[in-house]
């Protein structure tokens, strides 16, 4: 007599219950060892304020609308993920990787990005007012009229970034790169750009009233119809 074999699905398993059980743990410092993994997972919309998730392995995630306000992901892995419209208003990513990613119309207003990777990147529209990105590296990276005024930005690498209209007012910008960027009507005003490098850069129609321009490099720079004030 043939015996019938059964077959059970095993469902994947869900990843914001997951994301939220890593939490959970992180609370009473179980699994402090342990790397949460959730590649291209869907996460749209989920809120994780505060949360704990240093060193967390997201590439490809889907975080659109995420609110992560004052999360802790440093280290994080963020490649090609999309943070669109999310909010990481005062989190820490220094040192995450989020290359390829997509922060369009994100609230990064105090993020740290310290020594982050963010080349080619995507910024479109982001609020950053007071974003860390000390030492960042940004090669590459799409920021369109994106408002980053009083930015802190040293010893970062903005080479080849595209910067249409790009809003850096008041910003920390001393030896930073921006070496072949294209920065045409970019706000320049009341900067800090000691020793920054804008060697091959595009710098049409600038503002650079008030900026301290103290050693800067202008090698081969488009400088057409740049206000320098007086």
């Amino acid at each position: 007599m043939a015996l019938s074999r059964s077959s059970s699905h095993v469902s994947s398993p869900d990843p914001r219950s997951l994301l939220m059980g890593r939490i959970l743990a992180n609370s009473d410092n179980s699994n402090k060892n342990s790397t949460l993994t959730l590649i291209n997972a869907d996460l749209a919309g989920i809120s994780l304020p505060y949360a704990t998730l240093a060193g967390a392995n997201l590439i490809g995630a889907d975080l659109r609308g995420a609110d992560l306000r004052g999360a802790d992901l440093r280290e994080a892995n963020l490649i090609a993920a999309c943070l669109r419209q999310s909010i990481l208003r005062q989190s820490n990513l220094s040192r995450a990787n989020l290359e390829r990613s997509n922060l369009s119309e994100a609230d990064l207003t105090e993020a740290h990005f310290n020594h982050a990777n963010l080349s080619r990147a995507t910024f479109t529209e982001a609020e950053a007012q007071g974003i860390y990105l000390y030492g960042a590296n940004l090669e590459g990276a799409k920021v369109v009229q994106a408002h980053f005024q009083q930015a802190y930005a040293s010893e970062a690498n903005f080479s080849h970034l595209v910067g249409d209209r790009l809003d850096l007012r008041w910003a920390t910008l001393t030896q930073t790169s921006f070496c072949g960027a294209q920065l045409p009507g970019a706000d320049f005003r009341g900067a800090n750009l000691a020793q920054a490098d804008f060697s091959g850069a595009d710098l049409t129609g600038a503002n650079f009233r008030g900026a301290n321009l103290t050693g800067v490099i202008f090698q081969q720079t488009c400088l057409e119809r740049v206000n320098f004030g007086d």
